[in-house]
C-alpha cells in the first residue's frame, strides 16, 4: 500500500509541535525527521504553516463527516467539540507560537466551513441573503471559536454539557435578543 507522504509529513510535524512547540521547527528538522528530501517536503507543501493548514482542513473535514452523521443536532455539535477537547493540547501549542494570530485565522476559518456545509446539508432551504449569511457565519465561527478555545483549555471540560449550551445559543435559548431590549 503507498504511503500517503503529506499525511506522514503532518503527523510527524504534530508530534514534533508536541515535543517543542511549532517556533522551533524548521523544515530541515522535519524532512530529517520524515527521512524524506526538501524536493519531497516543497513537493507536497509550500512551507510549515500549508501543513498546519492542509492539516486543520482534514481535521474540520474528519469532524464535519463524523458530526453530519448525527441525526441530533446536539449529537453532532458534541462531535465537533470532541475533537477539540481531544487535541486540546496541541491547539495550545500551536496557539502559544509566534504564528498564533494565524493559527487562530486557520481555527475560524475551518469553523466557518464546517458550519456553512452543516447549515446546507441540515437545513438547505434556510432563506437567508448572502449577506447575513456571511455575518451570520463570522459571528458564529468566531464566538465558537472562542469559547471552545477557552472550555477546552480547562481541566474537566465537559463535552455534553458545552455541546447543550452551544446548541441552546444557537438556537436562541439563551440571551435571546428580544429579552436584552436590542
Amino acid at each position: 500500500m503507498p504511503t500517503n507522504m503529506k499525511n506522514v509529513i503532518a503527523d510527524t510535524f504534530f508530534t514534533m509541535v508536541k515535543q517543542k512547540g511549532i517556533d522551533k521547527i524548521t523544515v530541515k528538522d522535519l524532512v530529517e525527521t520524515c527521512h524524506i528530501s526538501r524536493q519531497t517536503f516543497y513537493y507536497h507543501f509550500q512551507d510549515i504553516l500549508d501543513v498546519i493548514e492542509w492539516s486543520a482542513r482534514q481535521a474540520i473535514q474528519k469532524a464535519l463527516d463524523a458530526s453530519l452523521s448525527e441525526e441530533d443536532p446536539e449529537q453532532a455539535i458534541r462531535k465537533f467539540i470532541t475533537v477539540a477537547v481531544e487535541n486540546h493540547e496541541l491547539i495550545q501549542k500551536l496557539l502559544q507560537s509566534q504564528k498564533h494570530a494565524y493559527i487562530e485565522r486557520i481555527f475560524v476559518e475551518g469553523l466557518k466551513i464546517y458550519l456553512l456545509e452543516l447549515v446546507r446539508r441540515k437545513a438547505p432551504d434556510l432563506a437567508v441573503n448572502y449577506e447575513d449569511a456571511e455575518v451570520a457565519l463570522q459571528f458564529y465561527a468566531y464566538g465558537i471559536a472562542g469559547v471552545l478555545l477557552e472550555q477546552c483549555s480547562r481541566p474537566g471540560c465537559d463535552p455534553d454539557k458545552l455541546a447543550r449550551q452551544l446548541l441552546k445559543l444557537l438556537q436562541g435559548k439563551i440571551l435571546p435578543i428580544e429579552h436584552i431590549g436590542v
